[in-house]
């Protein structure tokens, strides 16, 4: 077997990979990472079990490589809207902002998958869970980082706390995707209306 055999065969496994994990961010995003089994995604992606059992090996890694892969996907439409120009407290309102957009288009049906998966996998630790709460912490970081740096530019008030505003974002992003994912339009709009709130009443 020559190199090219074998890169060409890579080639096919890399679009059926892709084209498998695509389905499983669409399944995950309505039933979460315990909605996926290899049957079920394998029965959506049009191929066989065998094919999931050779590029996955088992269902635990193809609920994390799902979970990256939506996360990839949420993170760059994301960043996507972020320019290098903008202020700190600019790029603070893009993030919160953008993540209400990005939940209420329906990127993914089910909203972020992250804030979703993080209350199922609380209490159960594994490979799964750690890989939760580094997401998590991950944008919990990128929000805290940008609120010290708007509040030493001086757009921040000096008397706001910087983690405790992070942890109300976060808190009512996580009430704003579960009402977005039981089609509540209106607990979703108030969550969104509530952070745009604390934002300017930091700035105030």
């Amino acid at each position: 077997m020559n190199d090219e055999t074998i890169d060409g065969r890579r080639a096919r496994g890399d679009r059926s990979r892709r084209a498998i994990l695509d389905e499983a961010v669409r399944i995950a995003s309505v039933e979460g990472l315990e909605g996926l089994t290899l049957g079920k995604v394998a029965a959506a992606a049009g191929v066989a079990k065998s094919t999931l059992q050779v590029l996955f090996r088992d269902r635990e890694t193809l609920q994390a490589q799902t979970l990256e892969t939506g996360v990839a996907l949420f993170t760059d439409a994301l960043i996507a809207r972020l320019a290098p120009a903008q202020s700190p407290l600019e790029r603070l309102r893009v993030l919160t902002e953008g993540w209400f957009d990005l939940v209420a288009h329906n990127e993914l049906p089910g909203g972020c998958l992250v804030t979703a998966a993080a209350d199922g996998y609380r209490v159960r630790p594994g490979a799964l869970q750690t890989l939760i709460l580094g997401h998590r912490n991950r944008w919990r970081d990128l929000l805290l980082v940008t609120t010290h740096a708007a509040q030493a530019e001086g757009a921040l008030r000096p008397d706001v706390d910087p983690d405790q505003l992070v942890f109300e974002i976060m808190a009512l992003q996580t009430a704003a995707n579960v009402a977005a994912g039981l089609d509540g339009p209106t607990d979703f709009d108030r969550a969104r209306r509530a952070v745009a709130r604390l934002l300017a009443t930091a700035t105030s």
